[in-house]
């Protein structure tokens, strides 16, 4: 009997990219990658802010959000989640090299 189940792929990405359409999701509420408008619902398709559509979900504890996930996936099947950690250890990385410059 085949279970579907959720697997980490490595996949490359343009950072800019994913960082424009992001929502980082906290325990409550999330928040736009691209202009940092926080307590967005995770229903929202795009930002009120800044209308960029969310592309990509990156949750802080996935494991807290495994029914939430499972029913994205099913609803919105374009949907990317990415991993919250290393979206914030790129997006320190690039800022590091902004300052540096």
């Amino acid at each position: 009997m085949s279970v579907e189940r959720f697997l980490r792929i490595y996949k490359k990405f343009y950072f800019d990219e994913v960082k424009s359409h992001a929502l980082l999701y906290g325990a409550l509420f999330g928040s736009c990658a691209n202009c940092k408008t926080m307590e967005i619902k995770l229903d929202l398709l795009q930002c009120p802010s800044c209308n960029n559509a969310f592309k990509y979900i990156a949750f802080m504890n996935p494991k807290d959000h495994l029914p939430k996930m499972l029913r994205i996936a099913q609803e919105r099947p374009e949907v990317t989640f990415i991993d919250y950690d290393d979206f914030k250890r790129i997006e320190g990385e690039l800022r590091a090299k902004d300052i540096l410059k």
